[in-house]
């Protein structure tokens, strides 16, 4: 019996033991990165564990540091930059890198990095703003003023931001007789910068003074670019409503060249309609041989 009796106070000894030892603090953070051509800032959430003697505010930063882990993120956080200080106080994370943080290739990369820092720990609870210093020394902006306590930032209208591209389109002016351009700022989302081109022409112009080029109800349905050829596929209403004359096909044809060939890579537009080749718009400009830049149609200033 006594035997037994030692055997279960050394049990009860055991599990009290396990029951005492801490168990591994862990935590999911968001890291912010940039997609790998820089036009999207994406979040990266990560499971961490927070050893003895450091915060989360620390890890997260140290998990930042060591880069994405999802394919097709980037970090724009200079190589080799180290976490030499973090404390919070008032909800102000105060960040302490080392000079390595100063390596900015430009000034993008510098936006982004100080963007990932931020975000990365105002995701954190009790944490609203981030001053950043680098050797001890507060980070100056390349404006050369200080960037002082930053809040969170608005991901979203910046990913709209970064979106946007402008595109410089051309249309009738008065009388028809010359070409003119409207610069228009668009999101490019997912499509084709040249496709956005043209279905920005079809929607017409937004500047007063300017005159629509390409005939109601007309449908892009295609465009690919292949050897410097942009090849324009539209529907059977950029023929059968079009408004005819040689003036008013030449307008149509050198809007959709001219807005083209702004583009990098294009060199020269074939326009399919349904898939085909015409002989001509309206019985005038033939239609069966790409068409290169017309410099001379633009109006000058």
């Amino acid at each position: 019996m006594k035997k037994i009796f030692i055997v279960f106070l050394l049990l009860c000894a055991i599990l009290t033991l396990g029951a005492c030892t801490p168990q591994k603090k862990t935590a999911t953070i968001n890291l912010y990165y940039n997609n790998e051509d820089n036009s999207k800032i994406l979040v990266e959430k990560r499971t961490v564990e927070v050893p003895k003697g450091k915060t989360l505010p620390q890890v997260a930063v140290e998990e930042l540091l060591k880069g994405p882990q999802k394919e097709g993120l980037r970090s724009n956080i200079p190589e080799g930059t180290k976490l030499l200080e973090l404390k919070v106080e008032n909800k102000q994370a105060t960040v302490n890198f080392s000079k390595e943080f100063r390596k900015f290739p430009g000034v993008m990369a510098e936006s982004f990095a100080v963007i990932s820092v931020v975000n990365t720990l105002t995701d954190l609870s009790d944490i609203e703003k981030v001053f950043i210093l680098v050797e001890g020394e507060e980070l100056v902006a390349p404006s050369g003023a200080p960037y002082g306590p930053l809040k969170k930032y608005d991901i979203e209208k910046i990913n709209q931001d970064l979106d946007k591209v402008a595109v410089t389109l051309y249309f009738a002016g008065e009388n028809a007789m010359y070409l003119e351009p409207e610069v228009r700022e668009v999101q490019k989302g997912d499509k084709p910068i040249e496709q956005i081109v043209v279905e920005e022409l079809i929607k017409g112009p937004t500047k007063p003074g300017l005159f629509r080029t390409i005939p109601e109800g007309t449908r892009l349905l295609s465009i690919e670019v292949k050897d410097g050829i942009a090849y324009v596929n539209f529907s059977k209403e950029f023929k059968e409503n079009h408004w005819g004359g040689s003036t008013g096909e030449a307008m149509t044809i050198n809007s959709v060249v001219n807005s083209l060939t702004e583009l990098p890579g294009i060199e020269k537009v074939q326009f399919l309609i349904e898939g085909k080749k015409e002989e001509t718009l309206a019985g005038h400009v033939m239609l069966d041989q790409p068409f290169s830049r017309n410099e001379n149609i633009i109006k000058k200033e």
